[in-house]
Order: structure tokens, then C-alpha cells, then sequence
């Protein structure tokens, strides 16, 4: 009988250095809703947007290929377009008063690139 010693595998964490958006645009939060649930079913569940830090998200990713797969382990993501709009308080949720459509919201201000960008974006809209 043998017998197996279970090893632990070393952890490692490599934050992104950079967070490369390509398009930006800040929207009304009624817009921004509006734009999310066009073409959805009424009562129905719309993709979740992203919150951090007094900033509502959507951020839309280049599709994974070789090169944006490279640039990722070099430290770089890339985001091909980001609409934002300022929102100071969390909320779990957004319901969309014409379609009934609810958008759930994802917190993430502990997240370093979703923090930074938050960070960036109020910079550039209080200009």
C-alpha cells in the first residue's frame, strides 16, 4: 500500500501594473439603465454592472486571443469601452422603472483595477 504525501503548490499573486481603457463615456444613471435593458424581457435579470468607490460600471473586455492573453501576463488589461456614471451610494441592485428589468450590482472597491479606475474616473469627470 502505498501512501501519498499531499504537497502545497506555492501561491502566488501578481496584481495588473496597468488598466488600459480605449473608450470612455460617463452617462445618466437613467441612460446608463436604459442602454443596459434594451431588448431585454420585461421582470427579467440584465447583465450585472460594476460599482467601486462612488462609480457605477460597465466595462466591456477586448475578446481573449493570444496577443490580449500576452499582454495580460505582461501586467496590461485592457478594456475596449467603459461607460460610468457616479452612484456615491452602493445599492445591491438597480430596477429599471419601464421594463421592470433588474440590474444586480457587483462592489468591488476592493478590487485594485475596478479601484483605480473609479479613482481615475472621478479625476477626469471633476475636470
Amino acid at each position: 500500500m502505498a501512501f501519498f504525501r499531499e504537497e502545497l503548490v506555492k501561491v502566488s499573486y501578481r496584481p495588473y501594473d496597468e488598466l488600459i481603457i480605449h473608450e470612455y463615456q460617463r452617462f445618466a444613471i437613467e441612460d446608463l439603465m436604459r442602454l443596459r435593458c434594451t431588448g431585454l424581457q420585461v421582470g427579467s435579470i440584465a447583465p450585472s454592472f460594476q460599482w467601486a468607490d462612488g462609480v457605477l460600471m460597465w466595462r466591456e473586455p477586448f475578446p481573449q486571443n493570444e496577443e490580449i492573453t500576452k499582454e495580460n501576463l505582461e501586467g496590461r488589461v485592457h478594456w475596449v469601452w467603459l461607460a460610468f456614471t457616479p452612484m456615491p451610494e452602493y445599492r445591491t441592485s438597480l430596477t429599471f422603472k419601464e421594463t421592470s428589468v433588474t440590474i444586480p450590482i457587483i462592489n468591488l472597491s476592493d478590487n485594485p483595477v475596478f479601484k483605480s479606475a473609479a479613482a481615475w474616473l472621478k479625476s477626469i469627470d471633476e475636470k
